[in-house]
């Protein structure tokens, strides 16, 4: 008999199961069988940072102050309140024919940059969108394609070209002045400094990388904190091996 019931029960679960998904897929058909955008894309803040759980204690919080002596940027000084974007502040290229909010928070700790950072990925859709939206038409050519349908023993493949016929790039003079130019990297301020000479080499050039600046406020963000939070700070600065290993 206990056999029988569960048997049953089964059945009549499936069945609802069954009835359910019916009436929602009813009215999937009734919305257009669409889901909203903040659904396609993942990134609502219905979802993130907006849910109804209280906010647990700052980790490694800096504030905007801290920020700003330390010499911070990007989404590591945007978290802390300061609302600094090279793309808004000194613009270049074409950002400010685009339609972009800056992303900021105020709290400064590891779930601020965290929130900032999944802002700055919904805005760079919209600026690809919009990007995508003001290209010209008309007639286009792939030179790879052309490249790829050309013989297996063409000129293509040869060692000389490959190797030995590539032009150089073209060589200038830098004058003897200093010239510093800074772009919005996604971890923060990119800078490159030259001092000219008036030679075809700069006497002095250096890279300015936004991990190795923002890893300096490590030892302050890690003061009291768990070891278990080490790891979580560490992803909250997004530093790059590369730009670190010096």
């Amino acid at each position: 008999m206990n056999g029988a019931k569960r048997s049953a029960e089964a059945v009549g679960c499936q069945n609802a199961s069954v009835g359910e998904r019916s009436a929602l897929e009813g009215s999937n058909r009734e919305s257009g069988g669409r889901r909203s955008g903040s659904e396609n894309v993942g990134l609502s803040n219905e979802n993130i940072g907006e849910n109804p759980m209280p906010r647990k204690p700052k980790v490694s919080s800096a504030s905007g102050e801290e920020a700003v002596n330390w010499g911070l940027s990007g989404p590591m000084l945007r978290a802390s309140g300061i609302q600094w974007d090279l793309r808004k502040v000194d613009p270049y290229e074409s950002y400010n024919q685009s339609d972009w909010k800056v992303q900021w928070q105020k709290e400064g700790d590891s779930l601020a940059r965290y929130l900032v950072r999944v802002g700055e990925m919904s805005e760079s859709i919209k600026i690809i969108q919009q990007a995508i939206e003001k290209i010209p038409g008309g007639p286009y050519e792939n030179l790879e394609v052309r490249r790829f349908k050309k013989e297996k023993n063409s000129e293509w493949n040869d060692f000389e070209y490959k190797f030995l016929g590539k032009k150089p790039s073209p060589n200038f003079e830098l004058s003897r002045q200093e010239l510093y130019v800074r772009v919005e990297a996604p971890k923060g301020e990119l800078g490159i400094y030259l001092v000219g000479d008036d030679s075809l080499f700069p006497w002095r050039w250096k890279i300015r990388p936004p991990g190795f600046i923002n890893l300096q406020i490590l030892p302050q963000l890690v003061k009291k904190m768990k070891l278990a939070d080490i790891m979580t700070i560490l992803g909250s600065i997004d530093i790059i091996m590369g730009e670190v290993d010096r």
